[in-house]
Parts: C-alpha cells; sequence; structure tokens
C-alpha cells in the first residue's frame, strides 16, 4: 500500500499545478492528504521557509519548503524501519523505483559509484530518492522538486552559512 501510495502522490504533483504558489501547493498536499500543521512554519535561511505536513499512513514527516513565496520542494519517508539495513525498507525502496520506472523512465545515480540516491528528471521537476539503511534505522527519503528554485535555495542557504 505505501509503494502505491508513495507513487500516487509522486505522479499527481509532476502536473506541477503545486507550484504555483505557496497556497495553491497548500491546497494541492491537502487535497492529497497532506494539509499544513498549523504553527510548523521554520525559517530555514532569508526567504526560504518550510512547513512540516500532517502525516498519513505510511508516509512520513511530509513538508513543504518555498523560496519567496515559490513552491520548492516537498519531500517525505517511507517504508520505516527500526533496525539498520531492514529487508523491508529496501523492498519498498526496490518497488518504488520499479512503480517510478513505469511512469518516468530509469532513474540516474546521482553520484555514478553509489546506488543511491537516484533522480528521475521531468521537465523542470526532478523525483529523487535516496535509502538510509547503515545506521540505527532504515528509511526511504522521497523528494519532488523544482531544480531551478531549489537550486537557488540551496545558493542561499550556503551563501547564508558562510556569511555566518
Amino acid at each position: 500500500m505505501t509503494v502505491e501510495r508513495a507513487t500516487a502522490i509522486i505522479t499527481s504533483l509532476l502536473d506541477g499545478r503545486w507550484l504555483r504558489d505557496e497556497a495553491t501547493a497548500s491546497a494541492q498536499l491537502a487535497e492529497l492528504g497532506f494539509p499544513v500543521r498549523p504553527g510548523t512554519e521554520t525559517e530555514l535561511s532569508p526567504g526560504l521557509i518550510q512547513w512540516e505536513l500532517e502525516a498519513t499512513a505510511g508516509i512520513e514527516q511530509p513538508s513543504l519548503s518555498s523560496l519567496e513565496g515559490k513552491p520548492t520542494t516537498v519531500n517525505f519517508f517511507v517504508g520505516a524501519s527500526p533496525e539498520p539495513e531492514s529487508a523491508t525498507t529496501r523492498s519498498a525502496y526496490e518497488a518504488l523505483i520499479a512503480s517510478l520506472d513505469l511512469t518516468l523512465g530509469a532513474p540516474e545515480r546521482v553520484w555514478p559509484d553509489q546506488p543511491t540516491p537516484v533522480l528521475w528528471r521531468n521537465g523542470d521537476l526532478d523525483v529523487g530518492m535516496q535509502l538510509f539503511d547503515r545506521r540505527d534505522a532504515s528509511v526511504v527519503m522521497v523528494w519532488i522538486e523544482h531544480r531551478l528554485r531549489s537550486q537557488d535555495a540551496e545558493a542561499r542557504a550556503q551563501a547564508d552559512e558562510g556569511a555566518g
């Protein structure tokens, strides 16, 4: 169920409606079952805001980020397990890749010498996934981001970090 739900969330966000503005993003995410949690707005760096979203069965820690009122990223976690190198988490990761492969084609590796993270490029949007399973627990991180807006947000964060 989690893989199907995650795939449905990802593919529904690929239409790009959520990118118009924060209000549109909030409305579309609420339709998907992820309303913004009141009082969770955090300024990560000047102009870069992150909101926590309500979680739903199998989807954990969803959030929305925006830069100067323009949505940049939606991310969430699936397949969480309290054990490192969990077979359940790895299975969710592989099933989600297989599911997205049907819609988006084969992913590319972000780093050629590492199996994770993987990335699909879809117009102005990137869909990424990373398996974390080497430490105390296992989880799959998923993100859908507007490539240029996210690059601008990252550049700002780095500049802010360097200035501090």
